[in-house]
């Protein structure tokens, strides 16, 4: 496994501005090219603040890493993206979304479907496009809408298919059940990804993720190792 970069803030603020100009930075060096950029939901979306319209351009297509299956604004990720200033900015530069506000008629199948025919149609036509996501990380350890699993070989099963997005419910691991979400194979296909890790609640399991101990089933977040480069920007300190 290689080592993940950790950059160390003071405070939470500090934190999504530094992993903020990172995005702009890596944004506006790729202007001219095909990106895809995969955004996680919460805290992680923070980041945008610090995103200009100089770095956003025809060539970029956003979407979310996970999505949780509501169309209750206060629910829904991309609905929450919408409320951040980066959303109009980005409309006005030209740029495209795989929006995943279900539809009325959705179930989460045909909703993963349609979802994964998009990455993959632009995976087809952008062949040397850079994919970029944000990363976020849970309490339990899960990242995007892959949770723990207590039997590994279900895990693989569900998240290590060959499918790029799939629909699942968690039960009770979250709040919000009724998943959709970009698999640990679609990982695998990114190019750069920003983790942002804040909070003493978030302490054990980043630890844990530093440490690299246990398995992807049991700390799905390990899954990073996997990812080609991962910067994560934190106000955690792990001895």
């Amino acid at each position: 496994m290689k080592q993940l970069e950790i950059l160390k803030q003071n405070d939470k603020e500090s934190v999504g501005a530094e992993a903020g100009e990172y995005l702009n930075r890596l944004l506006l060096e790729n202007i001219k090219r095909p990106v895809l950029l995969m955004l996680s939901g919460g805290s992680a979306l923070n980041m945008l603040e610090f995103v200009g319209q100089t770095s956003l351009g025809e060539k970029l297509t956003v979407s979310m890493l996970d999505e949780r299956f509501s169309q209750d604004p206060a629910i829904n990720n991309f609905h929450q993206m919408q409320k951040h200033d980066f959303y109009n900015i980005a409309l006005e530069s030209d740029v495209s979304f795989f929006g995943t506000i279900p539809r009325a008629e959705d179930t989460m199948q045909t909703m993963a479907q349609r979802w994964e025919k998009n990455l993959r149609n632009w995976k087809t036509e952008n062949p040397d496009g850079l994919i970029v996501a944000t990363l976020g990380l849970g309490t339990d350890g899960h990242m995007a809408g892959i949770f723990p699993e207590a039997d590994e070989q279900k895990f693989n099963e569900l998240y290590n298919s060959n499918s790029w997005i799939i629909a699942h419910n968690v039960g009770e691991k979250n709040q919000y059940p009724d998943r959709v979400t970009a698999t640990l194979t679609f990982l695998k296909l990114v190019d750069v990804a920003y983790a942002y890790v804040c909070g003493a609640e978030k302490k054990p399991a980043f630890e844990k993720l530093i440490k690299k101990q246990g398995k992807v089933h049991e700390l799905p977040a390990l899954a990073w190792y996997d990812i080609k480069k991962v910067t994560v920007f934190t106000d955690l300190v792990i001895t």
